[in-house]
């Protein structure tokens, strides 16, 4: 049989060593040692920043807060949903102003008509895309 060997253990109490059974040892260390355990696999199951964009994660900039990323977000998905339902022309109109950055008087001449006329398009579809939001 193995012998225990009754070892004295101590807490610190306002600047004080006092001396403590192991049970009372134990009972008052615990909350320490759960946190240092804790740490322990929090650390272990970080992954590094280089790791969480190889994962295909976003990074969201100090500028923007996290509420700010996620609503930009869904209104990208809401926005594709909505380019679904314009028409061939409608779309291209929209993509090539919006997403080529074609200007209007570019876009104008490319379909063969005047620029105001092209306007008036842009700002009807614009109004029909509003609905989705």
């Amino acid at each position: 049989m193995t012998e225990i060997i009754n070892k004295q253990r101590f807490i610190e109490i306002d600047g004080v060593e006092v001396a403590v059974t192991e049970e009372v040892y134990r009972e008052y260390k615990r909350p320490a040692w759960v946190e240092r355990k804790r740490r322990q696999v929090r650390a272990k199951n970080e992954l590094s920043l280089e790791e969480f964009m190889a994962d295909g994660h976003d990074i969201i900039t100090q500028s923007k807060s996290l509420e700010t990323a996620i609503e930009e977000k869904l209104l990208i998905e809401i926005l594709k949903k909505a380019l679904k339902f314009l028409s061939s022309e409608e779309y291209d109109l929209i993509h090539s102003l919006f997403y080529n950055r074609v200007t209007v008087r570019d876009y104008a001449d490319k379909i063969g008509t005047n620029h105001t006329k092209v306007i008036r398009e842009r700002n009807r579809i614009l109004k029909k895309l509003k609905k989705y939001f």
